[in-house]
């Protein structure tokens, strides 16, 4: 399944948020990481100072050691003497004291030397609840996650902002590449003077409508003189075949195949003059000179004219006519049409597998007992109403 390509607004929209997402996302986690260290490294500090100050209020002596008892609720303190060679001897251990590796607290330990034995030291552990630091971690995500969830509020308002204002341009070159209906009116488009891709591009597209419409001047000067050239030799042409016409000598048949070429010449020189006309007035389209034509007529006439060249190929050519049709005027150009009719039996002639006949299917039987034989390749339909 083929996707939508992106169009520039969501891309530039996209690239946006992924550079503040990962800005952000790599920012606040340096800062996270940095902030976690440093409040942990403050917890222990206030945890280490409250344990030297503990121990140096620890006493031994007389057999019977002073340990003063921590001031804060959730503290817990183990009191060791440790000698050399021997197992540490446990001197004093508070009520519900987590141990060296629960989970849950920060513990931090001291020790100090007893004066009478330099090698014996004494060692004390100090442990509190890491709720607090938690809690502490806890509102620095939040900022966090409130500053990155901001960055990105902020990003989509600025790349909404920022892709309307850069395509801003581009939305002006459519606007006027719209308004260009051909090349012969094409106005230049709006170039931005930013000195980026979009003023090439603009540069690019003005350059190609010049282009375009030296080209549609060259098709106009080219038709205007090609139909200057045609118009003398089609006069000539049709000034000897009228003056042949009119020998009284000229045989029947002669004088039936002169009159086609006469109006044939005659429907060239209503196209050179169309053509001449274009070219003038930079027509969009040849111009249409709507009267009622007999269709049917104009059908039999065309085939008449092409007839010989399909009987000097050995191709017949068969019309196949339907008899219900009541009439066959229609509105159209004649000279237009009888192009369009030609054209379609050249192409038939010499197209058509040979040595098979050629069929137009008409809408009127105008050959009586005229049928298609199964054998019959169709190679083209023309006319049907």
């Amino acid at each position: 399944m083929l996707r939508r390509p992106l169009s520039l607004r969501t891309s530039l929209f996209l690239a946006l948020a992924l550079v503040v997402v990962l800005t952000t996302g790599l920012a606040g986690g340096y800062q996270y990481v940095h902030l976690r260290q440093v409040l942990s490294r403050a917890d222990d500090a206030r945890l280490q100072a409250r344990a030297t100050l503990l121990l140096n209020r620890t006493e031994i002596g007389n057999g019977r050691p002073v340990v003063p008892l921590p001031d804060q609720l959730d503290e817990r303190i183990l009191v060791c003497y440790v000698a050399p060679g021997y197992p540490p001897l446990e001197i004093f251990r508070s009520a519900g004291w987590p141990g060296t590796t629960a989970p849950g607290w920060r513990r931090v330990r001291v020790q100090r030397t007893v004066i009478l034995r330099p090698d014996d030291h004494l060692e004390l552990w100090l442990a509190h609840p890491d709720t607090a630091l938690r809690t502490e971690l806890a509102q620095v995500r939040q900022g966090l996650l409130l500053t990155a969830l901001g960055s990105l509020l902020l990003a989509v308002v600025l790349a909404l902002g920022l892709g309307k204002v850069a395509l801003r341009p581009l939305r002006r070159m459519a606007q006027a590449a719209r308004e260009v209906a051909t090349a012969r009116d094409a106005a230049p488009l709006p170039v931005p003077t930013t000195h980026d891709e979009m003023q090439e591009l603009a540069e690019t597209l003005n350059a190609m409508l010049r282009r375009l419409s030296e080209g549609a001047q060259l098709q106009d000067n080219f038709l205007a003189a090609a139909a200057h050239e045609l118009r003398t030799p089609l006069a000539t042409l049709h000034t000897g075949l009228a003056v042949t016409l009119l020998d009284p000598a000229l045989p029947a048949t002669n004088q039936q195949q002169l009159s086609g070429q006469l109006e044939e010449i005659r429907r060239l020189s209503r196209l050179v003059d169309d053509f001449l006309l274009v070219s003038r007035l930079g027509a969009e389209a040849l111009p249409l000179h709507l009267l009622p034509v007999p269709l049917d007529e104009l059908v039999l006439a065309s085939t008449d004219r092409l007839l010989p060249r399909f009987r000097a190929a050995g191709r017949p050519l068969e019309l196949l006519f339907d008899e219900q049709v009541a009439s066959y005027q229609i509105l159209a150009d004649a000279d237009k049409l009888t192009t369009v009719l030609l054209n379609l039996l050249e192409n038939a002639l010499r197209h058509a597998r040979r040595g098979r006949p050629c069929r137009s299917l008409w809408a009127r039987s105008m050959l009586p007992g005229l049928c298609l034989p199964p054998s019959a390749t169709p190679c083209f339909i023309p006319w049907a109403t």
